[in-house]
């Protein structure tokens, strides 16, 4: 399967790719604090997770129609907002929202460390990519950082708190495929902004049949006990979500996947100032070689030359 140059650039390295994929990393990561913070004042998990879809789709559908970009509500546009929001946003936000009291704002961020090599593998299977050698070598290294982190020396949680671990995979799965479905299926025309609004608009929806499935709409109410955290929360994800889509677009789904990377790196390192969430060496040895990885992918064939 290959996909329209026009609509979806190949894959490009350099400065852009690399500063998007910190920018966007970074900005994830700092979502772990801020949900944490809003659930110790009291907020449920569905309703932050649908304020903040609603307001930064609003946002990002405001940002589109000033830069007139089209979001027709056709059924190939509104099947993409479907699904990406589903997998993209609704999955993972709320799968987060939950796990979060129990595994804390560093070790919730941990599986983010795993799309990028679920990524690459499903990239590979669909045909969408076809890595070099380094590009490999780079994500591997990742992985094995990441394998130091949650590995038995990675002082993960205690056995007692083994489902909700599990639970948490859900995440990366889920980012995974959304990676993967956002590039397959990218609207001919579609432009980043647009796309983006659709998607959190789409994920929103997800999370409202789930507020209405569970009865939660009637907690609504309870944002206003953080109102300035939701505030932050929207803004921060309509930011990010624009850096996001732009990042798709230069860079291709397997190397965006890599923000996974960058968030955990700063989920931890928020958990230990923040909260003062403690975690072994091994911890943060798996971390530095996060971020050898990252840059080998990054830089790695422009070294090979």
């Amino acid at each position: 399967m290959t996909l329209p140059s026009a609509t979806v650039p190949p894959a490009s390295r350099g400065a852009e790719s690399l500063a998007l994929l910190l920018l966007v990393g970074g900005l994830i990561g700092v979502i772990f604090p801020v949900t944490k913070i809003a659930q110790a004042a009291g907020v449920p998990p569905l309703p932050w997770a649908f304020s903040m879809m609603l307001g930064a789709g609003v946002i990002l559908a405001g940002m589109a129609r000033v830069k007139r970009q089209p979001m027709p509500l056709t059924g190939r546009y509104l099947r993409y907002f479907a699904v990406s929001g589903l997998l993209s946003m609704a999955l993972p936000n709320v799968v987060l929202f939950f796990v979060m009291p129990w595994l804390g704002a560093g070790l919730s961020a941990v599986v983010y460390t795993l799309p990028p090599i679920l990524t690459l593998l499903m990239a590979v299977a669909v045909r969408i990519e076809k890595p070099d050698r380094g590009r490999v070598a780079g994500i591997l290294l990742g992985f094995v950082g990441a394998l130091m982190i949650v590995g038995p020396r990675g002082s993960l949680p205690s056995p007692d708190l083994a489902g909700w671990m599990a639970l948490a995979f859900v995440m990366p799965a889920a980012v995974a495929a959304g990676n993967v479905y956002r590039t397959v299926a990218w609207p001919p025309g579609g432009q980043p902004v647009a796309l983006a609004a659709g998607t959190m608009l789409g994920g929103a929806g997800w999370v409202l049949l789930a507020l209405l499935a569970t009865g939660a709409v009637a907690d609504l109410p309870a944002l206003g006990l953080a109102p300035w955290l939701a505030l932050l929360q929207i803004a921060v994800t309509a930011l990010t979500y624009v850096l996001y889509f732009r990042l798709q677009v230069v860079a291709g789904p397997v190397y965006l996947s890599q923000i996974g990377y960058v968030a955990t790196s700063v989920g931890l390192g928020t958990g230990t100032l923040l909260f003062g969430e403690r975690y072994s060496p091994w911890v943060w040895g798996g971390a530095a070689v996060i971020v050898l990885g990252v840059l080998l992918v990054s830089f790695g064939r422009r070294f090979a030359r």
